[in-house]
Order: C-alpha cells, then sequence, then structure tokens
C-alpha cells in the first residue's frame, strides 16, 4: 500500500469522517464506472458502489487491507455487481417462471375469451361510428397523436376534434356500458404490446 493509501487508510478506520467522505468523493467516479461495465445500469452502479462503501466504514475496524486500499475497493465493487447480475437473473427466471404458470392456468384462458369478445364489441362500435368522428377516434387513441395534430392532420379545428372524440365515447359508452373503461385499458394492451 503506498504512504497516502496508508494514511487514508488509517484515518478511516479510526472513523475520521471527513477523510472517508474527500477519498470517497476522489475516488467514487472510477468505482462507479467499473461497476457499470458490469451492470449497465447508472441507478445499480450507484448502489453498489455506496454499499462497498458503506460496508468499508462500517467495518473498517476488521478489514485487513495488505497491497492496496484501491484494488480491494476494486475487487469489493466487481464482487458485488456479480453477485447483482446473479441476482436479477434469478430474479428474471422467477418472473419468467410465474408468466408461464398464468398463461397455462385455464381462468387465464377465459379471461383471454372475455378480452377477446370485448374487442369484437369495441371494433363493432368503432366500425359504426360516422367516417370522420372514427378517423378522429382512432388517431388519438391507436395513433396517441395530439389533438393539435390530428387537426393539423384532417384539417379540421381542435374545437371540431374534441367533439368528435366526445361524440365518439359517448357512442362507444352506449353500446359497452359499464365495460368502456375496461375495453380501452385492453385495446391499449393489444395495440401496444412489446
Amino acid at each position: 500500500m503506498t504512504p497516502e493509501e496508508s494514511a487514508i487508510w488509517i484515518r478511516i478506520q479510526q472513523k475520521d469522517i471527513r477523510a472517508f467522505e474527500e477519498f470517497y468523493r476522489s475516488a467514487y467516479k472510477r468505482f462507479f464506472l467499473m461497476a457499470f461495465q458490469y451492470l449497465k445500469d447508472a441507478d445499480t452502479s450507484q448502489e453498489v458502489v455506496n454499499d462497498v462503501f458503506m460496508k468499508l466504514w462500517e467495518d473498517s475496524a476488521e478489514i485487513i487491507i495488505e497491497k492496496s486500499l484501491v484494488s480491494y475497493i476494486y475487487r469489493a465493487v466487481i464482487n458485488r455487481s456479480l453477485n447483482q447480475l446473479q441476482k436479477q437473473k434469478r430474479d428474471l427466471a422467477q418472473i419468467r417462471s410465474l408468466q408461464y404458470s398464468l398463461q397455462h392456468d385455464a381462468s387465464y384462458e377465459l379471461r383471454q375469451m372475455e378480452e377477446n369478445e370485448l374487442k369484437a364489441a369495441l371494433y363493432k362500435a368503432i366500425n359504426q361510428l360516422p367516417d370522420q368522428c372514427r378517423r378522429v377516434f382512432c388517431l388519438s387513441r391507436f395513433e396517441q397523436l395530439k389533438q393539435q395534430e390530428i387537426a393539423d392532420q384532417l384539417g379540421i379545428s381542435i374545437k371540431t376534434v374534441k367533439n368528435h372524440i366526445t361524440y365518439a365515447l359517448k357512442q362507444l359508452h352506449k353500446v359497452t356500458g359499464e365495460l368502456l373503461v375496461i375495453g380501452i385499458v385492453l385495446l391499449k394492451l393489444f395495440f401496444f404490446r412489446d
């Protein structure tokens, strides 16, 4: 360990908060970049580096560093990053397993049938709207254009766009009743899946 590192380490072991904070500020960026190379996520990298520094501060009396303080921290950051990657892998595997289970659940199939019936009813109701109203509604809800963009594209006023959307929603509500809110949510999920 260099004399400079040794002096810093001794001060940290003596719980000199100022020495610790100065070292943290001066060294943080390089350790963050090391973690980021592994994790590819800024928030997680920051968390890993902060955890390593907190552990260093809390356990400084028990930690024995023979070669280099910087090397010790690098190794700790790398190990913690690898542990984090393993945890993320396990979490992803659990999520996929749960998704698989849900997809093969009988109630899932029933929900799918109900969703399809609702979609069909909504499509039928949308197709029964007047042409211009249907175009405005589809641009608004399915292509997610802003009212001004719709007005510009169709050469109509924003007030007309608002009136068409209001009329369409009222007509869909008549057709689907209370299912309208559920239907729009399901349509969004249907059209905007990954």
